[in-house]
């Protein structure tokens, strides 16, 4: 049976739509540690009840609200679709009935391991991004966060990610029951969302197609920035609650949910550039790709999402093989080598990629960042099927490579640039 939304559903959507994101940090996750007590996950799970359909519901308006009739692509409305059903999920699940008693244990604080506490995040703003860049929801003065408990359901003090409950007694059977089906119901949502890149890009190309243009303006370009960015996030929220509740039963200590605390750099780096060059082969029906040297240290590692970083390397390399291929010829016997080069300061880990594909010229290069702008001649045809995961993509042809692989460098305060030297 298909689903259908309701007008009540809607006007629900619109009223959730009102309140602001709360953000959380990198640092705020992996306070989860090794083994979260079925009570620290509860809050959890909580603290996601309340916060994602907040998200969800900014996406279905901000959807629905698309200027030059966007919203009436098809595509467009399938996704908006997928937002609100997956809103109404998460909304309609039913709370556990707990006790008083209980309620006072989850609010308490959990027992102190050492300095635990005071790692709780000191946000840095990023000095790449312009305050309130990519906010989508309106902030005005009324939604600041102490709102949000008075109008939905549950208390202002569940509203904090990180609350650890954990007072070394056991927990009633209804709040594992109740982790394990909110899991599982975000493990449907997340699946339900494997193709929303893909098709909000078809969504694009139909808009151009009926309305021939050749780029996107800027306030499509804003949106997308906006849209993708909170797909992040959510997907990051969601992924990492999921992975948190496997984590119970077979944890690695250097993994909290799908943060690694301790990414291996070099070990990423090395398998993006054989997956980018298996691609490049595979592709140009080539006997050997160019050849990629990696300059770095075998013990540079740091806190974050390996996925997130693997995605951006092999979108970059990808990127800089098939320049080379295309500007020396692909029937070359030997193509210049590509230095992948990674430094660590005291601040930051730069990743350097440098190739020889013959630059860009300087007018171009505002146009690599805009979504859909795609050296390729012709755009293939998207099969919404085609990535039913995040990180695979053919070697070209969308134009989204790099301006996605700016976001998820972003998304956790870093940045993705581009120099050119033409020629």
């Amino acid at each position: 049976m298909s689903w259908k939304r309701s007008e009540k559903l809607m006007d629900t959507i619109k009223h959730y739509s009102k309140f602001p994101a709360t953000g959380v940090s990198l640092r705020q996750m992996v306070q989860f540690g090794e083994k979260p007590s079925t009570g620290t996950l509860f809050r959890a799970s909580q603290f996601l009840s309340e916060e994602l359909p907040i998200r969800l519901a900014h996406r279905v308006q901000e959807l629905d609200d698309l200027p030059d009739g966007l919203n009436e692509m098809p595509s467009i409305q399938r996704v908006r679709d997928w937002y609100a059903q997956s809103f109404e999920e998460l909304v309609k699940l039913p709370r556990p009935n707990l006790p008083s008693d209980v309620k006072e244990r989850l609010l308490r604080p959990a027992r102190q391991s050492g300095s635990q506490s005071s790692i709780l995040s000191r946000a840095t703003q990023n000095p790449s991004i312009v305050k309130g860049q990519y906010r989508s929801a309106p902030d005005n003065g009324s939604n600041n966060g102490s709102g949000y408990g008075k109008e939905i359901k549950g208390s202002t003090s569940s509203r904090r990610y990180y609350a650890a409950a954990d007072d070394g007694k056991d927990w009633p059977p209804e709040l594992s029951a109740y982790n394990f089906k909110f899991a599982e119901t975000l493990e449907k949502i997340k699946r339900r969302h494997d193709s929303v890149v893909t098709t909000v890009a078809q969504g694009i190309l139909e808009w151009k197609r009926r309305k021939q243009r050749m780029q996107i303006d800027n306030n499509i370009q804003a949106f997308l920035d906006r849209f993708y960015m909170s797909r992040i996030g959510i997907r990051m929220l969601i992924g990492q609650h999921i992975a948190l509740t496997d984590q119970r039963k077979h944890s690695d200590p250097n993994y909290v949910g799908i943060i690694c605390t301790k990414t291996n750099v070099r070990e990423l780096a090395q398998e993006a550039i054989e997956n980018a060059r298996f691609v490049c082969e595979d592709h140009y029906g080539l006997f050997e790709a160019p050849k990629v040297q990696l300059v770095c240290n075998n013990d540079i590692s740091f806190m974050y999402v390996p996925g997130h970083l693997s995605h951006m390397l092999f979108e970059t390399l990808k990127n800089s093989l098939r320049a080379v291929v295309e500007f020396r010829g692909q029937d070359k016997e030997d193509f210049p080598v590509t230095k992948v080069i990674v430094a660590e300061g005291k601040e930051d880990i730069t990743i350097k990629i440098s190739d020889e594909g013959g630059g860009i010229p300087r007018s171009s290069i505002p146009l690599v960042w805009t979504y859909m702008y795609t050296t390729v001649d012709q755009t293939p045809s998207l099969d919404p099927d085609f990535n039913k995961s995040d990180f695979k993509a053919p070697m070209a042809g969308f134009g989204y490579g790099l301006p996605i692989s700016r976001l998820y460098a972003r998304y956790f305060g870093g940045d993705l640039k581009l120099i050119s030297m033409e020629g």
